[in-house]
């Protein structure tokens, strides 16, 4: 697996991800693998990220959403 930490653009339909678009390709989501959240101390309002681990055309793929920006987090070929 390997990290990143690079902006991605993300269609969702109902908050899910269905099609992830990086350096002009097109992976579509053919999978949910799981979510989770991350949440650091809510009282000092630290980020909140809700992850996605997706099984795309092109392998698997962790990306988040965090204040309305999603991050690509790691890929696996």
């Amino acid at each position: 697996m390997k990290r990143r930490s690079e902006p991605v653009d993300v269609d969702v339909t109902k908050g899910w991800p269905v099609v992830i678009r990086r350096n002009g390709r097109i992976y579509r989501v053919e999978s949910m693998l799981d979510v989770w959240i991350v949440q650091g101390k809510w009282w000092s309002r630290e980020e909140r990220r809700v992850y996605f681990r997706v099984s795309t055309t092109h392998g698997i793929m962790d990306v988040y959403n965090a204040d309305a920006t999603w991050i690509l987090a790691s890929v696996e070929d």
